[in-house]
């Protein structure tokens, strides 16, 4: 059977029914970008009564928000509750730590009260040592999310063994607020969220240009034009030229997918009884996951041979799941599909207030799912009027990055190869 597109658009529900923008509007908050970002923006700020309207040049949900592995894993690496406060003050250092290590039940919250369709999974997030010497590394791990207030699930190796099926995996730690859902479909369902909460959302609608008018804003698109004080750019890594220099201020890299066709139940039954997604500690990560079908998705970074040629990916990432599970020596791909993503050189999103009543938030490092929902209420505060000093995120200084179109070339051809060889001698 051919290999084919992207699976979520085979199973996610429609999007809900959206016209382009045509003729003049008027609105208090204008979001460019209809994924997790965008989309929670316009939530937050028209629930408050902030006339909201959304431009999405595609779909909801066509770039990033569409097209990830579907894993929900609040674990960031750049939570650091101390240096937040340091930075913000008490009280915004907290909320920006909170909104961080809380985004799994974000996530999952949303999804309950809007009743969102997307093949929600909160069955816990595995975080699991591939090799002996990694076990001290996902204590660590554990025991700093236990003092942020996570009640983590510690397990020992045949606790490890048991809930993942596999003997390749030596111990490790469950967050119990992660998960995994169908990313298209869960971005759908907030564009829903947002029309019911009153915003407009116009799809086939990119923004040509961004204009200063006195005390508000023109955002034009091919056949109209919105009129706003208050803008929210959440285009994260396809943001091209809109706001010179915001698409240069990050580097892209690629990721790609693959999905099975549906499993052996027997088989199923064997590999990840309880549902969890899964990621182990090779700089190479191994991180899979199951639909509601029994196929089973899998990715990586698309590198110089891996995740471009769809041939050799295919059998090359049989044998790498194999060689933990061997029930999946004869897997049958059915699905691949990729994506852009937006790498700050901090691995940190950054919030930008360039001019008056304009902000953008970008650059989630592979992490978008938890953190553009999270985040997302961020910029909805901003559309509403909150000024920036009072936010709970910094406003950094928007800069081009000189070596981006060089590390968008190059971090693909020798990540790969070198974490490779780290993971062989971890």
């Amino acid at each position: 059977m051919p290999i084919r597109g992207i699976l979520y658009e085979a199973t996610a529900a429609p999007a809900p029914a959206t016209t382009s923008l045509a003729g003049n509007h008027d609105a208090d908050f204008v979001v460019i970008g209809a994924g997790y970002t965008g989309l929670t923006a316009a939530i937050h700020a028209a629930s408050w009564g902030v006339k909201t309207i959304v431009l999405e040049a595609q779909g909801p949900g066509f770039g990033g928000s569409g097209r990830n592995h579907g894993h929900c894993v609040p674990i960031l690496g750049f939570i650091n509750a101390k240096s937040a406060v340091e930075r913000l003050g008490q009280e915004r250092g907290q909320r920006f730590t909170g909104m961080l290590v809380n985004s799994g039940k974000t996530v999952f919250s949303l999804i309950e009260k809007y009743g969102i369709d997307c093949e929600a999974a909160p069955t816990g997030a595995l975080q699991l040592a591939h090799s002996p010497a990694t076990v001290d590394q996902q204590k660590r791990q554990y025991e700093a999310y236990a003092k942020l207030g996570i009640e983590g699930v510690w397990l020992d190796r045949d606790k490890a063994v048991a809930m993942t099926g596999s003997e390749a995996f030596h111990g490790g730690w469950m967050h119990p607020d992660g998960g995994h859902l169908n990313p298209l479909a869960y971005a759908r369902g907030l564009a829903r969220a947002a029309i019911g909460e009153g915003a407009e959302i116009y799809t086939g609608s990119p923004a040509i240009s961004l204009t200063r008018e006195g005390d508000a804003w023109r955002v034009t698109c091919p056949s109209g034009t919105v009129r706003a004080r208050r803008v929210g750019i959440a285009t994260n890594a396809y943001t091209d030229r809109l706001l010179p220099p915001l698409g240069q201020s990050y580097f892209i890299m690629t990721s790609y997918a693959l999905a099975s066709e549906p499993l052996d139940p027997a088989i199923r039954r064997k590999i990840l009884p309880g549902n969890q997604s899964l990621g182990d500690t090779r700089p190479d990560v191994r991180y899979l996951r199951f639909d509601k079908d029994n196929r089973m998705i899998v990715g990586g970074l698309v590198e110089t041979i891996r995740g471009r040629n769809v041939g050799w990916t295919e059998g090359h990432m049989r044998k790498r799941f194999a060689a933990a599970f061997p029930e999946l020596a004869g897997v049958k791909w059915g699905w691949y599909w990729s994506g852009k993503l937006a790498i700050n050189m901090d691995r940190q999103p950054h919030l930008y207030n360039p001019a008056e009543g304009l902000y953008a938030l970008v650059g989630y490092s592979g992490r978008g799912v938890p953190t553009a929902t999270a985040l997302g209420e961020v910029l909805g505060e901003a559309g509403t009027g909150v000024p920036a000093a009072d936010l709970p995120m910094e406003i950094a200084e928007v800069r081009r990055l000189l070596p981006a179109p060089l590390l968008s070339a190059m971090v693909p051809r020798f990540r790969g190869p070198i974490n490779r060889i780290r993971s062989i001698r971890g």
